[in-house]
C-alpha cells in the first residue's frame, strides 16, 4: 500500500507528470535537457526527479558529468501499464505535445556550451 501511495503522490504534481512523459518518451535525459524543455529551474527539476526516484518510477545512471534519467525498467508490469496509460491520456495535451517537440531538437551539448555545465 505504501508503494502505491508514493506513486500516486508522484503523479499528483503537474511538473512531475511533464517529467515522466518526457523521460518515457526519451530515455536517458539529463537535468539540463529537462530544464530546457520544461522551463523550470534546476533546483525544481532536481527536487521533482528525487520524488520520482523515491517512488521508484525512474532511475538514474551517470555518464561522465551527466546524470541520465530513465523509467525504472524493474517496475512491476501493472505499474508500467499505469504509467503507459497515463502518458497515453496526456499525449494530446498541448503542453505535453510542445514538450515532445522540444525534446526532439534539444541538445545537451549545446545547452552545456552556453551554461558551462
Amino acid at each position: 500500500m505504501k508503494k502505491i501511495m508514493k506513486i500516486l503522490k508522484a503523479f499528483s504534481d503537474e511538473n512531475r507528470l511533464k517529467i515522466i512523459c518526457l523521460i518515457f518518451r526519451k530515455s536517458g535525459m539529463c537535468v539540463c535537457e529537462i530544464q530546457e524543455i520544461i522551463g523550470l529551474s534546476q533546483p525544481t527539476i532536481s527536487f521533482n526527479l528525487k520524488k520520482l526516484e523515491e517512488a521508484e518510477i525512474i532511475t538514474h545512471s551517470k555518464s561522465g558529468l551527466w546524470v541520465n534519467y530513465s523509467i525504472n525498467e524493474n517496475l512491476e508490469p501493472n505499474l508500467m501499464n499505469i504509467i503507459s496509460l497515463l502518458i497515453d491520456e496526456l499525449k494530446d495535451d498541448e503542453k505535453i505535445k510542445e514538450n515532445f517537440k522540444k525534446s526532439e531538437i534539444v541538445s545537451r551539448l549545446e545547452i552545456c556550451k552556453h551554461r558551462n555545465c
